[in-house]
């Protein structure tokens, strides 16, 4: 299953027709190296290397990735270690990483995702939105990792603080677009307390540009889906 998702990022990536702008967003329990655990599929309780996604791994499945953009937002524990790995690499030099917190802060509760799902997108480049999410998330300290020379967009790729703003037609026509993962479904789902299955990831056509979402890693003790 983990290489079924690697694969689908990587094919996202090869093509520049395919994706413009790629969100990716990362929300799952981690190792204190910033791991992602993802499926537990024998129901082991245990995190075993089919059932976790690695950083390296992660480097490597967006490296050279053909997007004009990828914004990276990690609402997670030790998301700051994602933030440093992308922060000494020099081959992402189109990525740019939104951390809920520093490479030894826990995330807790929901604040750092509802706050990007809250956030005007539609016209405020995204490092607006990580400069107010410094206010916003309560016990940790979000970081931004952003390469030089980095040309600021909104989360749907379109130029911001354009005087006068792009229309809701504007922004649909020239800047939204077919996806996976509709960053619509995203938002529902944070602002939601009722929760959705990683299945619903299907091709369909929306308001919002391709996201990629890593599902839940599923304990003994916690066999509810909660992606």
């Amino acid at each position: 299953m983990k290489m079924a998702m690697r694969y689908h990022i990587k094919k996202l990536c090869e093509n520049p027709h395919c994706v413009d702008s790629l969100v990716f967003y990362m929300n799952s329990p981690t190792r204190n190296d910033g791991s992602s655990l993802l499926w537990d599929v024998n129901q082991d309780g245990k995190a075993e290397e089919s059932e976790r996604y690695d950083i390296e791994e992660l480097l490597d499945d967006l490296n050279k990735c053909a997007a004009n953009q990828v914004q990276l937002i990690v609402d997670q524990s030790y998301a700051g270690e994602v933030a440093r790995a992308f922060r000494r690499s020099r081959a992402h030099k189109n990525v740019v990483v939104f951390a809920s917190g520093r490479e030894g802060e826990y995330s807790y509760g929901r604040d750092f995702s509802q706050h990007w799902t809250n956030f005007e997108h539609t016209h405020k480049c995204t490092d607006k939105a990580h400069e107010t999410s410094r206010f916003k998330v309560r016990h940790s300290m979000p970081e931004m990792v952003e390469p030089q020379g980095f040309h600021r967009l909104t989360l749907f790729g379109a130029p911001c603080n354009v005087v006068p703003q792009f229309s809701r037609k504007e922004l649909r026509r020239n800047y939204y677009g077919c996806q996976n993962l509709p960053t619509a479904l995203w938002i529902i789902h944070v602002r939601s307390p009722r929760q959705f299955s990683s299945s619903s990831s299907h091709r369909r056509r929306d308001g919002t540009r391709p996201t990629a979402e890593l599902p839940r890693y599923k304990s003994r003790t916690e066999l509810t889906d909660t992606s």
